[in-house]
C-alpha cells in the first residue's frame, strides 16, 4: 500500500511539473538456504523524480521464512514457519550551497521510514539523513539519525509455546505477553577524491538499543536442564568502517577494499575485512568477484553449558549463536548485464539483469549458506 501510494505521489508530482521526469522499476528476489532456515524474499523498489531536484524512493518485500526450529535449544526444536511484510520510503531534494558559504557546493536532506510485521514482532522506524558536497565536490560529508520502535508480542503463540511469559524492564519475573524495543541510532561518514581514479572513505555508526532483546523462543543449556533465554536490557553497539576504490582505466576494473571494526558494551568485538574486484566488459557487461572475512568475540555473558541456577543464578543466558565467538567467510560473484547486450530497444536497453551467488563459510552452529539474488531494473519515464 505504502508502495502505491508512494508511485502515486510520485506520477501527481511528475503531471504537475513542466517538464517529464525519470524513474525506475527494480524487481528482485533473493533465497538463502542454511542447515536449518530457508528464506525466500521477493523485494520491489521504486525511484521517482519528484520536480527538478526531489527523489521519492519506495519499496516492499515479504520475507517467508522456513525454520526446523523456533529456537536453537534441543528441548524446544518447533518447526515453523513465518511471513514477515515490510513498506517504506524516503524523500531527499537537493539544494544549492549559499553564496556565503563558498565551500559548500550542495547539500542534500532527506527522511526516511518504514513498518514491518509478523505474528509477534512488529517494527517501525524513522530517520532523517543529510549529505554536503564540499571542496569544488571532492568530498561528501554526510549525517543522519534514525528511531525504531518493535514490540515483541507472544500472545499469539500455539501450542506449548502457548503459556510463554516476557520479563520486560522493570520487571521481577516473566509475567508480560508484550515487551517494546527502543533502537537510536546515528551516522556520520566522509568521502574523499584523492585522485582521477580514486577515492577514499570514512564512516562511524552507533545505536543505542533499549528493552526487550531475548528470544522468547530459545532456551539456554545448565548442568541441571533448560532455563529461558535472558539478554540485557540494554545495549550499546559502535563501528567504523574505512574503504578505498581505486579504477583502472586500462583494464576498465575497479578495486574496492574494506575493513570494518565493530564494538560493543555486551564485549563483542569484530573484525571484517572485505576485498572485490569489478571487471567492466564493454559498455553492457560488468562481473564482480567477492571475498569477506568476519570474525568475532563472545559476549561477557555466553556459556556452552550454564551451572545449575537454582545453585549459582545468573544474570543472563544465551543459546544464542550470534553471541558466541566464530568466524566465517563469504565468498561472492555477480554478473551485471544491460539489455542493449541482447540487442532490446527502448527502455528495455537500459534495463539492467543482475544475478548474485554468494557462499558463506559459517563456523558456528548456523552451518554453511548459499544465498543468492536475481534483480531486474528497468527506467522509465513519465
Amino acid at each position: 500500500m505504502r508502495l502505491q501510494l508512494a508511485a502515486g505521489c510520485a506520477v501527481l508530482a511528475g503531471l504537475a511539473a513542466p517538464a517529464r521526469a525519470d524513474g525506475t522499476l527494480s524487481m528482485r528476489g533473493v533465497y538463502y538456504k542454511e542447515r536449518s532456515t530457508r528464506v525466500i524474499q521477493p523485494m520491489l523498489d521504486g525511484l521517482f523524480e519528484v520536480g527538478a531536484r526531489g527523489l521519492l524512493d519506495a519499496h516492499f518485500l515479504v520475507d517467508a521464512i522456513t525454520s526446523a526450529s523456533a529456537g536453537s535449544g534441543a528441548a524446544n526444536a518447533v518447526p515453523f514457519s513465518e511471513q514477515r511484510y515490510e513498506a517504506g520510503g524516503g524523500y531527499t531534494r537537493e539544494f544549492d550551497g549559499p553564496a556565503s558559504l563558498a565551500w559548500l557546493d550542495k547539500f542534500r536532506l532527506g527522511a526516511e521510514g518504514k513498518f514491518s510485521t509478523e505474528s509477534d514482532y512488529h517494527s517501525g522506524y524513522i530517520g532523517v539523513r543529510g549529505a554536503a558536497d564540499v571542496a569544488q565536490k571532492n568530498a561528501t560529508i554526510e549525517g543522519g539519525a534514525g528511531y525504531s520502535h518493535d514490540t515483541m508480542d507472544a500472545s499469539n503463540a500455539q501450542g506449548a509455546l502457548g503459556g510463554i511469559k516476557l520479563q520486560c524492564p522493570g520487571n521481577s519475573d516473566p509475567a508480560s505477553k508484550g515487551c517494546h524495543l527502543r533502537t537510536y541510532t546515528a551516522f556520520g561518514s566522509v568521502s574523499q577524491i584523492i585522485s582521477r581514479n580514486a577515492l577514499v572513505a570514512l564512516t562511524y555508526d552507533m545505536s543505542y538499543l533499549d528493552g526487550f532483546q531475548s528470544n522468547p523462543y530459545r532456551l539456554a543449556l545448565t548442568t541441571t536442564g533448560f532455563v529461558p533465554e535472558k539478554h540485557p536490557f540494554t545495549r550499546l553497539r559502535q563501528a567504523v568502517a574505512l574503504s578505498t576504490r581505486i579504477y583502472i582505466p586500462a583494464s576498465q576494473t575497479t578495486l574496492i577494499a574494506a575493513y570494518r571494526y565493530y564494538h560493543d558494551d555486551w564485549k563483542i568485538t569484530a573484525h571484517t575485512p572485505e576485498i572485490r574486484i569489478v571487471q567492466q566488459a564493454g559498455l553492457d557487461v560488468d562481473a564482480t568477484f567477492g571475498y569477506r572475512y568476519y570474525t568475532q568475540t563472545a559476549s561477557y555473558f555466553y556459556q556452552v553449558r550454564y551451572p545449575d541456577p537454582s545453585v549459582m543464578p545468573l544474570s543472563y543466558y544465551t543459546d544464542d549463536p550470534k553471541m558466541s565467538a566464530f568466524d566465517g567467510h563469504m565468498f561472492e560473484a555477480k554478473l551485471g548485464v544491460l539489455g542493449d547486450a541482447f540487442e532490446l530497444k527502448h527502455r528495455w536497453a537500459a534495463a539492467r539483469f543482475e544475478g548474485i551467488l554468494d557462499y558463506i563459510v559459517q563456523h558456528n552452529r548456523f552451518g554453511n549458506a548459499v544465498e543468492a539474488h536475481v534483480a531486474l531494473t528497468v527506467p522509465f519515464d513519465y
